[in-house]
């Protein structure tokens, strides 16, 4: 991949939450920024942008991540973590860090 790749997930053409997803460097390694957007969110939507994050690293062959996401954002980081092993998350901000080694699909 040669540059940043958006994702968006949405519902009636509303943006519900998405994440920047950066190429993949010369070490396997992935960044990217997730968020969701304020309010009541139809079920699943943090399970589906965890989920398209997944999809475009893997596909770009990318062998660690490393995803800020929304402090406090338990079920975000729960799909995060689904998809990752040796898992390593703090805060930093207004922010969670997470990061780990990309399952594979």
């Amino acid at each position: 991949m040669t540059g940043d790749r958006e994702i968006r997930v949405e519902n009636d053409g509303q943006v519900l939450a998405g994440a920047t997803v950066s190429a993949v460097d010369e070490n396997g390694d992935a960044r990217a920024q997730v968020y969701v957007c304020p309010g009541q969110l139809p079920t699943g939507t943090r399970q589906r942008v965890a989920d398209a994050v997944h999809e475009a690293v893997t596909e770009d062959r990318a062998r660690h991540l490393t995803a800020t996401l929304p402090l406090g954002d338990a079920e975000l980081v729960e799909g995060m973590r689904h998809h990752l092993t040796d898992v390593d998350l703090r805060a930093a901000g207004a922010t969670s860090i997470i990061e780990g080694n990309v399952r594979p699909n």
